[in-house]
C-alpha cells in the first residue's frame, strides 16, 4: 500500500480513516470475545459470580437480593496476578487505562506505540475485567485500535504528523465500537488531548469517518440499539432545572476528588517495595474483599447502570452511596495497582449512582416530581465531563448511549457547571484530571511547541520579526522560574531555575544527598560566579540552581526545600 504516499494528503488520510474504522470495529469484537472468555475462565468458576448484564437488568429492573460471594477474592487475585505477570514481563506501558497511553503517544512519541502493546493490552484487560477488576472495556479498545494504527503508520512509512492523526482515528474507532456512540467518540478523540477548552480540529473529519465505520461494523452484528435501554426520560417542569444544576455542582466536586484518590492510590502502589508483577494481585485481593458484599462494583458495572436508569428499584439511598464510594475505591485499586482497564465506564457508573442518589434524597423529603432516570442520565455525563475535562464529548456520548435526546438542555447545564467547578477545585492539585497525559492547551503540547518554534525561528531568520535581547532574556528567565519550567523537545523533562532561601532544609547538604530519579543539577549561580556542580557540591543560601527534571521530581525537590522546623528552647 505504499502507493498511498503518492496520493493527496487529505485523500490519503480518508483512506487511513476507513481502514482504522474497519480495524477498530473488528478489534472491539475480538476484545469483547476475549472478555467473555475471561469471565468464563475466572469470575464465574472461581468467584461463583455472574455479572449483571444490561439485557438482564432491563428485563427485570430490580436489584438482586443481598448475598455474600465468598469466592470472589480468589478470582480477582488470580486475575490480577496473571495480568501483572503478563504486562510487566512483556509491555509495562500496557498497565493502567489505555486511553492515557494513546494521548501520550500523540503528545510525546510521535504517534508511536510498540507493536506488542495491542496484544498484551487485549489479554491483560480481559484477565483484569474478566476476573472482577473494577475497570471499563473502553480504554483497552482505544489503546488496541490506536496501537494497530501506529503499526499501520509504520508499515506505510507515514510521516510523524500523519501517525499522530492515525492514532486519534484508531482511538475514535475503538471507542465508537464499544459505546455505539460515533459522534461522541469522534469528538472525544480530539477533545481528550487537552484539559482546557481546546480541540485538535484537524483530526475531527477523520475521526468522524473512522468512528462511523467502526459503529457500522459492530451495529451490523450486535444491532443498532443504544448501549443502554431507557424507556422514560421526562425533563419535567422548568423548576427541575435547579436540581439538574445541583447534580452538576455535585458532579464537579466528585470529579475533583476522583483524580486525587485515583492517582494517590497509584502512587502508594508504586512506592511499595515489591516487584510490579505482583502488585495487581494485591489490588485485586482488596477489590475482591469489597466485592464479596458489594458485587455491583465489579467490572464495568453496566448492568447496575441500567438498573438505576430504569428507576433503581430496590436500591435505597444508603446502598447507592455505598456503591458510589465503593466504585471510586475499587477503580483506584484495580488500575492504580497496575491492572489493565478503562476509567470511562466506571466514571459513568459513579455519575449514574450520584444522580440516582440525588433523586432518592429528593423523593425521601417528599419531592417526587423528578425522575431517577433523568437525574442518572445527567449525572453520567456531568461526572465524566468534570473528571476528564471533556464536556462536549461527555454530553454527546451519554445522549447517544442512552437515547436521552429529551435531556440535552439539562445535561448542557449540568456538564457546564461540573466542568467549571472541577477546574476551580483542582487549580493547584498535583493531579487535576483523570488523564495524566493531557496538557492544558495546544501551546503546551510538544507537538505544537515545535511548530511554534519553527515559525518563530523562520520569522527571525528572514528578518520579519525582531525581539529585543533584554525582552527575550526576561521571558526565558520568567519561564525558567515558573512552576512549569521550559520543556525539552523530547521526553518529559523540563528546565527549572530555583533560588535557595534561608532556612531551606537542603542548605549545607551535597547534591549527592538528593537521590532523586530523573533529576540533574545542571548549574549554580553563586555570588556572580557560575558553578558546574558535581555530587559533592554543597547547596548554599542564595544559590540560583538550574535543574533538569521531570515535574514529579521537581515537586519532590520543592518539598525538600521546606524550612527546617524551629528547635525548642
Amino acid at each position: 500500500m505504499l502507493w498511498l504516499q503518492n496520493v493527496d494528503r487529505s485523500r490519503r488520510l480518508v483512506v487511513y480513516a476507513v481502514i482504522l474504522g474497519l480495524v477498530g470495529g473488528a478489534g472491539a469484537l475480538l476484545f469483547l470475545w476475549l472478555l467473555h472468555m475471561g469471565e468464563l475462565l475466572l469470575i464465574q468458576p472461581l468467584g461463583h459470580y455472574h455479572y449483571l448484564t444490561v439485557a438482564a437488568a432491563y428485563k427485570n429492573p430490580v436489584a438482586p437480593a443481598f448475598h455474600v460471594y465468598w469466592f470472589i477474592p480468589i478470582a480477582t487475585t488470580v486475575g490480577g496476578l496473571l495480568a501483572g505477570l503478563l504486562v510487566y514481563t512483556f509491555a509495562p506501558e500496557a498497565e493502567g487505562h489505555g486511553t492515557d497511553g494513546a494521548v501520550r503517544a500523540f503528545h510525546q512519541t510521535g504517534g508511536y506505540i510498540r507493536p506488542r502493546v495491542p496484544l498484551v493490552k487485549s489479554i491483560a484487560s480481559a484477565l483484569t475485567i474478566g476476573s472482577g477488576g473494577s475497570a471499563g472495556r473502553e480504554g483497552p479498545t482505544a489503546q488496541i485500535a490506536a496501537g494497530v494504527g501506529s503499526i499501520m503508520g509504520g508499515l506505510l512509512r507515514a510521516p510523524e504528523d500523519e501517525r499522530r492523526l492515525i492514532v486519534l482515528m484508531g482511538m475514535a474507532a475503538g471507542l465508537s465500537a464499544i459505546f455505539k456512540s460515533p459522534l461522541g467518540t469522534a469528538i472525544f478523540a480530539v477533545e481528550i488531548l487537552y484539559s482546557g477548552m481546546a480541540f485538535e480540529g484537524e483530526a475531527l473529519l477523520y475521526t468522524l469517518i473512522s468512528a462511523a465505520i467502526a459503529y457500522a461494523v459492530v451495529g451490523s452484528i450486535h444491532g443498532w440499539t443504544p448501549l443502554f435501554v431507557v424507556s422514560n426520560q421526562p425533563f419535567g417542569s422548568s423548576f427541575n432545572l435547579i436540581w439538574y444544576g445541583v447534580v452538576g455542582g455535585l458532579a464537579g466536586i466528585v470529579g475533583a476528588i476522583l483524580p486525587s484518590v485515583f492517582y494517590g492510590v497509584r502512587d502508594r502502589f508504586h512506592a511499595l517495595p515489591l516487584p510490579n508483577h505482583f502488585k495487581p494481585a494485591i489490588g485485586g485481593l482488596v477489590v475482591g474483599l469489597i466485592g464479596m458484599v458489594l458485587p455491583g462494583i465489579l467490572g464495568g458495572g453496566y448492568g447496575y447502570m441500567q438498573l438505576v436508569l430504569e428507576g433503581a428499584a430496590g436500591l435505597g439511598l444508603w446502598f447507592l452511596l455505598l456503591l458510589l464510594l465503593g466504585k471510586i475505591i475499587t477503580l483506584s485499586l484495580t488500575i492504580g495497582s497496575g491492572g489493565s482497564g478503562g476509567v470511562f465506564a466506571p466514571t459513568l457508573y459513579i455519575g449514574a449512582i450520584l444522580g440516582a442518589s440525588m433523586a432518592a434524597l429528593l423523593h425521601f423529603i417528599g419531592f417526587t416530581a423528578i425522575s431517577v432516570t433523568s437525574l442518572s442520565v445527567v449525572g453520567m455525563a456531568a461526572v465524566f465531563a468534570g473528571a476528564a475535562r471533556v464536556p462536549i464529548a461527555s454530553l454527546v456520548m451519554v445522549i447517544e448511549m442512552t437515547g436521552g435526546f429529551q435531556l440535552i438542555m439539562p445535561t448542557m447545564v449540568a456538564v457546564s457547571l461540573s466542568f467549571i467547578i472541577q477546574i476551580a477545585l483542582t487549580r493547584h492539585r498535583r493531579y487535576p484530571t483523570l488523564y495524566e497525559a493531557q496538557v492544558s492547551l495546544p501551546i503546551d503540547s510538544p507537538v505544537h511547541q515545535k511548530l511554534y518554534q519553527d515559525i518563530a525561528t523562520e520569522l527571525l531568520r528572514t528578518g520579519n520579526m525582531v525581539i529585543d535581547e533584554g525582552t527575550l532574556t526576561g521571558l526565558i528567565g520568567d519561564r525558567l522560574c515558573s512552576e512549569r519550567g521550559i520543556p525539552f523537545i523530547r521526553g518529559n523533562e523540563r528546565l527549572f531555575r530555583v533560588l535557595l532561601p534561608a532556612g531551606a532544609s537542603i542548605i549545607g547538604k551535597g547534591v549527592r544527598s538528593l537521590a532523586l530519579a530523573n533529576f540533574v543539577v545542571v548549574a549554580m549561580l553563586r555570588q556572580e560566579h557560575n558553578i558546574v556542580p558535581d555530587n559533592d557540591t554543597l547547596f548554599m543560601v542564595g544559590d540560583e540552581v538550574v535543574i533538569a527534571a521531570t515535574p514529579e521530581s521537581m515537586d519532590r525537590f520543592r518539598s525538600m526545600m521546606a524550612p527546617l522546623a524551629p528547635h525548642g528552647p
